[in-house]
């Protein structure tokens, strides 16, 4: 077991931080007070080759490991989560899913405009009254000849109306449960298929949540992804990546409110000394420390065990409740620590901590995640997962 980084991904590392700090860490704030960020940006993001990067280079991606992503996400995030969220999503996810589960023709058709920028990606899961209960989900797939037949209302979808493909999960023929529960490509643009209203939010504000409207939409035959039966099984393996990509962007959000409150508290002088000389705030500031290195070791291990994109549900769980619940007690005591020079909006801490609270709830909330962890470990399906 190795915990160095090659010389590769150090030099990676390197590079992903001079971008971060020279192309993004001075706009972070204004995409979060305009609660936009521009297309040009993400297409630097795609020219600099963090699209696709998890993705072969038959497919127009990088042909780097898991892990190479993920220290990239980390570093972007330390400046601006956002960005990070945004790379996530065309590395795990919805992307990993056409890799994995989807036909030669849509990996040939999808991906490589995924990777160079042209197209972006979303994933439709949530609905009104169904969250965490996905298995409830009622947006319906029909089949009519070469086609879908789509009706229902998707809720919280992260990208809803920015983005050309999104991958939804619908119920097929009105089966119950998880087996009549596939996965579509919808393409903006189709037939009766409109974004709906808006949902602002607390943090993440650059990327626009909101609801997406199904009403008879018309969907190719050719652009069903994974076809129900087995396929929730493979939906939910799939998106178990995105959750240590989200776990990611949540370890960057506190290493880089850390990094701002470490430099503040060893300048600032009060009662005639450095704070950084009184005792309670070393303790607070090696607790930080050591909560930031629990979480990379836990993500790092998540992401260098990942096949294709796909990690393990355990490992998965474990590094996302870790690092979400420690983002937001980093980011808030870097608040504490700077006091009203952290509270003020002028200050990115500021800013990370709104954008740190959203992930015990993006991608699977924490309760959900800690009822995956105990399935786990007790060897057993447990009542209410059921």
């Amino acid at each position: 077991m190795n915990f160095q980084l090659s010389p590769e991904q150090k030099e990676l590392v390197a590079h992903a931080r001079a971008f971060a700090q020279a192309e993004i860490a001075p706009y972070a704030a204004q995409w979060d007070a305009e609660e936009h960020i521009p297309r040009a940006q993400i297409q630097k993001y795609a020219d600099v080759g963090w699209f696709g990067m998890t993705l072969p280079a038959e497919y127009g991606g990088g042909g780097y490991s898991a892990l190479d992503a993920i220290l990239v996400i980390e570093e972007v995030a330390r400046h601006c989560g956002v960005s990070a969220r945004i790379i996530v999503d065309h590395n795990f996810g919805a992307v990993g899913t056409i890799l994995n589960f989807g036909t030669e023709e849509q990996r040939r058709r999808v991906l490589p405009a995924i990777c160079r920028g042209e197209k972006l990606m979303s994933i439709g899961m949530t609905e009104p009254e169904a969250g965490s209960a996905l298995t409830d989900l009622r947006t319906s797939a029909r089949e009519e000849g070469d086609f879908y037949r789509l009706n229902g209302r998707k809720h919280w979808i992260t990208g809803a109306g920015e983005r050309e493909y999104t991958l939804v999960y619908a119920r097929f023929g009105d089966v119950p449960g998880p087996k009549g529960i596939g996965a579509i490509l919808v393409e903006q643009g189709m037939p009766g298929f409109t974004p709906g209203p808006r949902i602002p939010s607390l943090g993440v504000r650059g990327v626009r949540e909101g609801e997406l409207w199904f009403d008879d939409a018309r969907v190719p035959r050719k652009n069903l992804v994974v076809p129900p039966g087995s396929a929730f099984r493979q939906l939910m393996s799939a998106y178990n990546g995105q959750r240590v990509g989200a776990s990611a962007v949540a370890l960057g959000l506190a290493q880089g409110a850390f990094d701002y409150a470490l430099a503040y508290a060893d300048e600032r002088r009060q009662f005639g000394k450095r704070i950084t000389d009184f005792q309670a705030i070393q303790f607070k500031l090696a607790d930080m420390a050591m909560e930031l290195d629990a979480a990379r070791l836990l993500i790092y291990r998540a992401a260098a065990n990942a096949k294709a994109t796909i990690t393990d549900r355990y490992e998965s769980s474990v590094a996302k409740i870790f690092a979400s619940e420690m983002a937001i007690r980093v980011t808030s005591g870097a608040i504490q620590l700077m006091g009203a020079e952290g509270y003020g909006r002028h200050h990115p801490v500021e800013r990370m901590y709104r954008d740190a609270r959203a992930f015990t709830l993006a991608g699977g909330s924490a309760e959900i995640q800690r009822l995956g962890v105990a399935t786990r470990i007790l060897g057993r399906p447990l009542p209410q997962s059921g």
